[in-house]
């Protein structure tokens, strides 16, 4: 039986369970660093402008229509006359690496 099966089974009362202090510190920082990062990405602006999108995938502007041309980043839309690209469907792209990222030297 596995520890979340044993967690969930009606003995679970009675599990004792041993943790280093180092464990729990990790565990800790852990799900304090994903806490954080959804916080961050709740409270912040859904859509990249094109500037920052080429700031954030470390591109010039005509890979970016390149990209775009050829489906690699979500189609962008139109506010108030700016062009804005979802933050969350880019995030998808570069976590299915349909987008790579370069890093800079």
């Amino acid at each position: 039986m596995d520890l979340n099966s044993l967690m969930h089974s009606p003995e679970a009362g009675n599990i004792l369970l041993v943790v280093s202090a180092k464990d729990l510190r990790e565990c800790f920082e852990s799900w304090m660093d994903f806490a954080t990062k959804k916080i961050k990405e709740r409270d912040e602006p859904a859509y990249y402008t094109r500037e920052e999108l080429l700031k954030v995938l470390h591109v010039s502007d005509p890979t970016l229509n390149d990209y775009r041309a050829r489906g690699i980043i979500p189609k962008p839309i139109k506010i108030g006359g700016k062009v804005l690209y979802d933050k969350r469907q880019v995030r998808e792209a570069i976590e299915n690496g349909k987008i790579k990222i370069k890093n800079r030297i």
